[in-house]
């Protein structure tokens, strides 16, 4: 099985947001991620199967803002 997966995140992009009086407002802009894991093994053909693996990949969920307030 071959897996692929694009996804572009630009430089320069901005945002404005209302920060109420005396709060902060935080933002990191990036490619946010989607943890998978799985369980890998192969099937002979005598219909045995090799140890079985734990498997663990990341696929693209979304490009954009994440913001939070303190």
């Amino acid at each position: 099985m071959n897996l692929s997966a694009k996804l572009a995140a630009k430089l320069g992009n901005s945002i404005a947001v209302d920060t109420p009086p005396r709060k902060t407002t935080n933002a990191k802009y990036g490619v946010f991620r989607l943890k998978n894991t799985g369980t890998s093994y192969i099937i002979y053909s005598n219909c045995r199967t090799s140890a079985r693996k734990t498997v663990t990949s990341y696929t693209p969920l979304k490009v954009g803002w994440y913001l939070w307030g303190s």
